[in-house]
């Protein structure tokens, strides 16, 4: 498969670090040493100059390529790329697009000027951040299968009930649920049934949502809908989570300092409280009632200060802090606080597009169907499709001779989401759903040792 990204920002090289393994990755960059470094550290190859110049796009190979990603910071240059790119053959085009009026406008008319998929990094961010407001016991919520499977990432007190657990225990008592992966500190481990939950860890839970409220009940957390929630800033992911939590009965209070911003807020969602002044001052937030919000999401437009602001949350009470982060550097340096769930618009989308690209791919042959990034980018959540040459059919799943450090999670199976215990058989039609800190699995034959 040829890929082309126009493009070399953060959301263009985790395109390409994404993709390469399996894609012949090609980047075009405006910037020679973006691009450099990119090529040194990937095994991609580059032209320098824009996306929007048609004889560059030529000489890069758009007639021939399966698809063409266009992800620079401007919604046009994405646009006209997009639009050049499908009138020289490329057969799938991808345009970034973050403004509201480029968005909706293209959302009618990019097919019928070849653009496939737009995709609003502001817009994803804030449905990530709706999911996560529906689970407020977890630090991170992921969905799969429309739903049909979620994983939730619980952070373990000293007095959880869960402290001390062994993972065989925990499967006797919740049939329906599977820990798939363990945070603890830096380390993230995939565990076996002969693992222990300790006090401070970070699990990964997946399971249907039903039981996953079970579970949330039987260790002493709420399922509750947050009824009150404070946002700090109101940028263009403030404007389409307001959109969304409209039909909500939500008691929602927004922080914005900037006053055209906060006027243009109040206007358009009279139902919210809009406060002109700056939410990362202490004294605003303490003036503001920050302890007396079940939820405080913080959204300006610098990671530092959400971080402080979530923190300072956390400290004043608040159960749910969600956190914009957009350099995801520094998220490495967040793993010991454990107060806050994380969103990064610009993995969110890097996810969302690779899986489009995986669908694509899948439809020419590849059994990799779907393809999450998690904790960090550390270990990928992959789904394979079945097909009757594959060797792990015919053998119970304790007889495979399955690789370290990877676990099947569960399986889909004529719509019905199974979590198998080891005397369970992979069938041919099955999804397969994986979780490993491995990498370059292309089939599902490839997690046998």
């Amino acid at each position: 498969m040829k890929v082309i990204i126009v493009g070399g920002g953060k959301v263009g090289e985790l395109l390409a670090k994404d993709l390469s393994d399996e894609a012949d990755v090609l980047l075009i960059e405006e910037q020679p040493e973006i691009l450099e470094n990119l090529i040194d550290e990937v095994d991609i190859t580059g032209f320098v100059g824009s996306g929007s110049s048609y004889p560059l796009l030529k000489e890069a190979g758009v007639a021939t390529c399966d698809v063409f990603i266009a992800v620079t910071q401007m919604d046009e240059l994405n646009l006209i790329s997009g639009i050049m790119a499908s009138k020289l053959g490329a057969k799938y085009t991808i345009c970034r697009v973050r403004t509201p009026e480029n968005y909706n406008s293209f959302s009618y008319l990019g097919e019928s000027l070849g653009i496939h998929k737009l995709i609003n990094p502001e817009l994803e961010a804030a449905k990530k951040i709706v999911t996560e407001l529906e689970f407020p016991f977890a630090l991170n919520v992921d969905s799969y299968e429309n739903n049909l499977v979620n994983m939730v990432k619980v952070s373990i007190d000293a007095d959880s009930s869960l402290a001390g657990l062994n993972l065989h225990s925990f499967r006797q008592i919740y049939k329906s649920l599977l820990v798939c992966i363990i945070e603890r500190g830096r380390e993230v481990i995939i565990p076996r049934g002969d693992g222990v939950i300790k006090p401070g860890d970070h699990i990964h839970v997946t399971g249907r949502p039903e039981d996953l409220e079970k579970f949330y009940n039987s260790v002493g957390a709420k399922h509750s809908r947050v009824g009150s929630c404070l946002i700090i800033g109101g940028g263009r992911i403030t404007h389409y989570l307001l959109s969304m939590l409209r039909q909500t009965k939500m008691k929602i209070k927004v922080i914005e300092k900037d006053k055209g911003n906060a006027e243009l807020l109040a206007g358009d969602f009279p139902w919210v409280t809009v406060i002109n002044a700056d939410g990362s001052e202490k004294e605003i937030l303490d003036r503001e009632g920050i302890s007396n919000y079940e939820a405080v999401v913080s959204l300006t437009g610098m990671d530092e200060e959400n971080i402080i602001i979530s923190m300072y949350a956390s400290k004043s009470g608040v159960k749910k802090n969600i956190t914009k982060v957009n350099r995801t550097a520094i998220i490495n340096y967040l793993g010991d606080i454990g107060l806050m769930s994380i969103i990064t618009p610009k993995r969110i989308i890097a996810n969302r597009i690779t899986r489009f690209v995986r669908a694509i791919e899948n439809s020419k042959g590849s059994n990799v169907e779907a393809l999450y990034k998690l904790s960090e980018d550390r270990v990928e959540s992959l789904q394979f499709g079945v097909g009757s040459g594959c060797r792990v059919l015919g053998k119970a799943i304790k007889d495979l001779p399955i690789k370290d450090s990877l676990l099947i999670v569960y399986i889909i199976r004529d719509g019905v989401a199974i979590f198998p215990t080891g005397d369970d058989f992979i069938k041919e039609g099955d999804k397969v759903i994986v979780i490993t800190t491995r990498e370059g699995f292309s089939d599902l034959d490839d997690i046998l040792a």
